[in-house]
């Protein structure tokens, strides 16, 4: 039996240790899958930043693209005014108005507010200009602001274009510092400059941000090869005034994705009125989770700027950017899944073998224990008869002693019959060999007689019993032998687990069609955490008085099976040092057949 268990304890020990070797196994394959989600999912990521890069550049190149086509085309206007400018010498507002009207100007470019020219001259030339601008027939024209200046560059025509009101005819643009700025870069370097943020005197838009394009003009045939010599021949400058906020708008609405906004800075201009435009949906793109926002420095037409672009994801599909997402969290899925199929597959394989195992040992068990039982019966059964003879005086007068002597060897010898009747029983149990023979029997009859064998061992202990029962008979139909069997264990422990003086009480009920047995006792107790395995086959509950009762084990599992087999139920309620109640419950009718 010691090596039929250790035998069982080994293989759980196996068990443990292989159950531990497959889940390192499948948490393995978890981690190895979770390495390759990952992978691939930061690549994913990365081919979906790199997607949301491009558009992002592919939009911010077409806006590029529109601005400088724009530019260009005011270029194109400035060199065709100068060109007239220069080959007119008495030239009149209206024939600039009507050199500039196929153009439709105020149609297709509504950013325009107008095309002119300003001439340069010295303050000594001024008197001569001013007559000259009379003798054209405009008496009307003055120079202004006011003030005593060493140069004047007034404006001479002005091409009015979206709601220009004309007041710009006659405005020295020197006398403003960004103007002035610009006009300087562009007469020594001869090429078109931008000036900065500035507000145009006409006021047709109030309160908006505009800027001017000025190309210089000089004296033909003079030599321009330095900044003194282009300064010593300029004649003035063919501009164009543009609005910030209408040109910006245009360039965005062609073709271009909401998606995308942008905020320009003057970047030469004071930080706190610096800022020149900023589209409608700028704040909102800005201020998005993952956006993307980029701030370059540039310089166009020789003037510093700053541009921010603000971008939404929504730049690539709501598909595209929700891949990295759904791969990690299928992946992951996907790899629980594979690591609980691999250790299910491994473990299941295991737990086949290990139940084959214990089933070929359990049988061993059963078959030893069968065999012992029996082989130990005879024997001890023989010993009972001639130790019975002994006392009966068939082989002569005994001394006091060696009747006292026999008649512990005869209740040793019980004590073991005792324990080998139990292990014949769980023997039978196990092999499905006990069969019921249910009789109508009154059950507080038997309780009676039962707690009568008892009463010797009851008296030895000084222990008081108490009973209660109904006045009338409760009956029911059960096997009288294994229902005494269990209702003897029950008793019998109450009286062994109860220290002397305590008491014993028995009680039984019939409500309906089932009865209750209460079998109740002031002994030690059962700890809570052993309540659930007193019923098990071959288990002590160690406290203070189980050293001095022998026991195999198996009678409180006997009794549960026994109680089974009648189709009932059987519980135990206890607390350490105040006693134990064991409750049986079973039909009155109608036991398990077997």
């Amino acid at each position: 039996m010691k090596a039929i268990n250790t035998t069982l304890t080994s293989t759980g020990e196996w068990v443990k240790n292989h159950t531990r070797m497959h889940t390192v196994v499948a948490l393995l394959v978890f981690a190895i899958g979770l390495a390759a989600t990952i992978y691939y999912w930061d690549n994913l990521r990365k081919s979906v930043n790199a997607d949301m890069d491009a558009a992002y550049n592919r939009q911010a190149r077409a806006i590029g693209v529109a601005a400088g086509t724009r530019l260009e085309l005011y270029e194109s206007f400035l060199r065709g005014s100068a060109g007239l400018f220069k080959i007119h010498n008495n030239l009149t507002q209206a024939e600039w108005d009507e050199y500039h009207q196929p153009y439709e100007i105020s149609r297709k470019f509504s950013e325009i507010e107008g095309i002119g020219v300003s001439r340069y001259i010295t303050k000594a030339e001024v008197p001569e200009f001013l007559e000259r601008r009379a003798d054209q027939g405009d008496p009307a024209f003055r120079i202004f602001p006011a003030g005593d200046r060493d140069v004047y560059v007034p404006v001479m025509f002005n091409a009015q274009y979206t709601g220009n009101n004309g007041k710009s005819k006659g405005y020295d643009g020197y006398a403003d510092p960004t103007r002035r700025a610009a006009m300087d870069k562009a007469a020594d370097s001869g090429k078109p400059t931008m000036s900065g943020k500035i507000q145009l005197v006409s006021e047709s838009r109030p309160n908006r941000s505009s800027f001017i394009l000025y190309l210089p003009m000089y004296r033909e045939g003079a030599p321009l090869n330095t900044p003194a010599e282009r300064r010593s021949a300029l004649l003035g400058f063919a501009y164009v005034a543009v609005d910030f906020k209408a040109l910006i708008d245009a360039v965005l609405s062609t073709g271009q994705t909401p998606h995308m906004g942008l905020q320009l800075y003057d970047s030469k201009a004071d930080p706190k009125a610096a800022k020149t435009y900023e589209s409608a949906n700028f704040a909102s793109l800005k201020n998005q989770q993952d956006s993307k926002i980029d701030t370059k420095e540039f310089e166009l037409y020789g003037h510093p700027w700053r541009i921010t672009l603000a971008a939404s994801t929504e730049l690539i599909s709501l598909r595209e950017r929700e891949l990295p997402a759904q791969a990690l969290w299928r992946g992951v899925l996907t790899c629980i899944f594979f690591a609980a199929l691999v250790w299910y597959l491994i473990t299941d394989r295991e737990r086949k073998y290990v139940r084959q195992k214990q089933e070929e040992v359990q049988t061993a068990k059963d078959d030893l224990l069968s065999l012992a039982s029996h082989q130990l019966r005879t024997p001890a059964t023989v010993v009972k008869q001639y130790v019975g003879m002994l006392l009966q005086g068939y082989a002569g007068k005994l001394s006091a002693q060696q009747i006292g002597m026999l008649n512990n060897a005869y209740e040793s010898n019980e004590r073991q019959l005792e324990i080998i009747n139990q292990l014949l029983y769980v023997a039978r149990l196990d092999a499905g060999r006990i069969i019921l023979r249910p009789e109508k029997v009154d059950m507080t009859k038997l309780l009676r007689e039962v707690a009568r064998d008892h009463n010797e061992a009851i008296a030895e202990r000084n222990q008081n019993l108490t009973f209660k029962l109904p006045r009338r008979a409760v009956w029911a139909e059960i096997d009288p032998h294994y229902m005494r069997m269990v209702l003897e264990n029950l008793l019998s422990n109450a009286v062994k687990y109860t220290p002397e003086g305590g008491s014993i009480s028995l009680n039984i009920r019939r409500i309906h069609s089932q009865i209750t047995i209460r079998v109740s006792d002031t002994g030690v107790g059962i700890d809570p955490m052993l309540q659930g395995s007193v019923f098990e086959k071959f288990t002590r509950v160690e406290n203070e008085l189980s050293t001095d009762v022998n026991g195999s084990g198996v009678g409180l599992y006997l009794t549960q099976q026994v109680v089974e087999l009648h189709g009932g139920t059987i519980e135990v309620r206890s607390t350490p040092g105040q006693g134990s109640t064991f409750i049986v419950r079973i039909p009155a009718k109608g036991p398990k057949k077997v």
